[in-house]
């Protein structure tokens, strides 16, 4: 029991694993089939060797090559129409017959002649012509060229030489008035000097004059310090005077009550003596000389020294600096100093010696001495004045020379501008005279273009009524059973008019192939395909079986007029007797077959920003199937017809190349292949 129950245990997990092994291939089948119908399905072909023609194919109209256009002169009703479209004519062979009536040409012609001989009668009488002009042209004198020719030659020779002596006297009027401004700028510059002088000695007088303004302004100064100085020391001496006196009276009034009082005799002791009275005389005269000597040193150094100053100055003053007249002045002055200092000295010794009298009186007696002196030297401070130096005089005259120097400057500027001004009114007036025999020979010459006009123009309207009136004979003529002919032989291949219609002038009536002249036909191309045919190249009809002589030959290739940047024309020569104007050929015409490598259908060559490729399919093994990978190969294109390209790449040969795919293919995905 045990057995049979183990038994059946390993039959369940056997059968159990069958079944999950069966499920995920089931799956796995389902899986890869239900991925492989959502990929892109991919038809393919070999890249082999084979053969291309690169043709050029299309479509165009036969037309004359060099077509004839018979040409109405006049405007005439077609009475019948002769021939039809593609009849052959011979030369002069009637195309149109007219009918009999005046043309519109001749009707038209004769209008003009009545206007032509109202313009010649106006021409004579209405504009003024001189009855010379009217007699020659009526008389058929007129001039030829070569006398017109020459009268207007000699008028433009004397025009030249009056615009010649025109430009001459412009110039010298413009050289003179060059050269007088030349001479006002030097005017202008070489005066600067005297002014710059004048300027100069206006400054030095101006400085001269402040200079010595300030100088006595400086002496009036120090005088008005002198004198109030002076009169401060005269006041102050004065005082002492009066309260010395004040004093000297007490004294004398307390000596006089004394004296009446006590009656003492004088003391000899104290008297005055004869000795110092002699000292004190001689101290006044030393006194005297010295004042003398002192007023003679002021005056010759130009001081106003007091005794003091003076000695003081002496002894530090530069002798060598001094005149001769001022050295001894202060040699004398010195000298007078010393006598006066001994006398002085003396006189102090002997009144020092007395003990109190007379005290007072000789102070008194000094303090007049001062006062005297003080008034002395200020009525000479009061009696001193300023007296001017040379400087302003100098500096004056000079602004006078200066002054003189600028004005005869001026002066010859002056005169020098007259004379020019004299040379320019005569340049003017030659100008003005040259120009007025210039205009006058314009007016001259105008006058006569006028009448040469005027002689050229009603000779020219006199040939023209001439010429009309012969015109006018010829349609008169030909007004009457009238035809349009052929000028040439040929095949007509095509009329513009039916019986009944009018003919317009100078307007293609007919239009004709001349006999021995070909047939062309043209197609337009774009530059690529130009560039695979040549000139020369024979190309092929289609249907040519219904063809049997027809050739075209490529006779030129042309920029398109319409697209001259991306096509070409193709201009074929068609020659054959089959072929007529405006019949339509198909055509194809290119290089022959050539024998390439690697050949692949149009459809596989594809195109993105890095230039050309092809897709190839490469295969790779799977599980349970090969899975298939689009590739890209980079190609050159090397020719290429209708069906077919020619490529340069890296190939083996006989890879699987992508012709056309149900969904956009990307290099590098999976594929499938188509399987029909």
């Amino acid at each position: 029991m045990n057995q049979e129950e183990g038994r059946k245990r390993k039959d369940w997990v056997k059968n159990a694993a069958i079944v999950f092994l069966t499920i995920m291939l089931a799956l796995t089948f389902f899986s890869n089939t239900i991925m492989n119908y959502s990929l892109p399905e991919v038809a393919t072909q070999y890249v082999e060797s084979g053969t291309i023609t690169a043709k050029v194919r299309g479509t165009g109209n036969v037309e004359a090559a060099d077509p004839y256009n018979v040409v109405a002169k006049e405007s005439r009703v077609i009475s019948s129409v002769a021939v039809k479209q593609g009849d052959e004519v011979e030369k002069d062979q009637v195309i149109y017959y007219l009918e009999d009536a005046e043309s519109e040409e001749l009707t038209n012609a004769q209008k003009e002649l009545e206007e032509l001989k109202l313009t010649y009668m106006k021409g004579l009488f209405g504009n003024n012509v001189s009855s010379d002009i009217i007699s020659k042209v009526a008389s058929g004198r007129t001039d030829g060229f070569s006398a017109l020719q020459t009268k207007v030659a000699d008028m433009q020779n004397r025009l030249d030489a009056a615009q010649a002596r025109v430009k001459e006297c412009q110039d010298t009027l413009e050289r003179i008035t060059l050269q007088s401004t030349i001479n006002s700028n030097d005017a202008t510059v070489n005066t600067i000097p005297e002014e710059n002088e004048k300027a100069q000695a206006t400054t030095d007088l101006t400085n001269a004059q402040t200079a010595e303004a300030n100088a006595e302004a400086e002496f009036n100064r120090e005088k008005a310090e002198r004198i109030a100085e002076l009169n401060s020391r005269i006041e102050e001496k004065q005082k002492q005077i009066a309260d010395l006196k004040t004093l000297i009276s007490g004294a004398e009034a307390i000596a006089n009550e004394n004296s009446a009082n006590l009656a003492p005799s004088p003391s000899p002791s104290i008297a005055p003596s004869g000795g110092i009275q002699a000292m004190r005389e001689r101290e006044i005269v030393a006194r005297e000389k010295l004042e003398e000597e002192l007023k003679d040193l002021n005056t010759a150094i130009g001081a106003d020294f007091t005794i003091d100053e003076a000695y003081s100055w002496s002894n530090s003053a530069d002798w060598g600096s001094l005149e001769a007249s001022a050295q001894i002045a202060l040699q004398d002055f010195k000298i007078a100093y010393a006598d006066h200092k001994i006398a002085s000295d003396l006189l102090n010794d002997a009144v020092g010696t007395l003990t109190g009298y007379s005290s007072n009186q000789e102070q008194l007696n000094n303090l007049n001495y001062e006062l005297q002196e003080l008034q002395a030297r200020l009525n000479r401070v009061n009696a001193a004045s300023y007296s001017p130096g040379d400087s302003v005089k100098d500096a004056q005259a000079k602004l006078n020379q200066a002054d003189k120097n600028l004005s005869d400057k001026t002066n010859a500027n002056k005169q020098a501008s007259a004379a020019y001004q004299n040379q320019i009114a005569n340049a003017e007036a030659a100008l003005k005279n040259a120009q007025a025999v210039y205009d006058l020979l314009k007016e001259e010459r105008d006058e006569m273009n006028a009448d040469i006009n005027a002689e050229l123009d009603l000779t020219k309207v006199s040939n023209d009524i001439e010429q009309k009136e012969a015109e006018i004979a010829k349609l008169t003529e030909k007004s009457m059973g009238a035809a349009i002919t052929a000028p040439v032989a040929g095949t007509v291949t095509s009329l513009a008019y039916v019986a009944g219609e009018t003919t317009k002038p100078e307007e293609p009536a007919a239009v004709l192939q001349a006999e021995g002249k070909g047939y062309t036909l043209k197609i337009s191309v774009t530059n690529e395909q130009a560039r695979k045919v040549q000139v020369g190249d024979t190309a092929e009809l289609q249907n040519a079986w219904y063809y049997d002589d027809v050739q075209v030959i490529l006779a030129g290739i042309k920029p398109d007029p319409e697209n001259p940047g991306q096509k070409k024309i193709l201009e074929f020569d068609v020659t054959g007797s089959s072929i007529q104007s405006g019949q339509s050929l198909s055509i194809s015409v290119g290089q022959r077959s050539s024998e390439y490598e690697f050949v692949v259908p149009n459809s596989a060559v594809r195109e993105d920003n890095n230039g050309k490729f092809i897709l190839i399919v490469e295969s790779k093994s799977g599980p349970l199937s090969n899975r298939y990978i689009a590739t890209r190969v980079d190609v050159e294109v090397i020719a290429s017809d209708d069906n077919y390209t020619a490529i340069s790449a890296g190939l083996y040969g006989y890879e699987y190349v992508i012709t056309t795919s149900t969904k956009p293919v990307e290099a590098g995905k999976q594929v499938r292949l188509n399987e029909s």
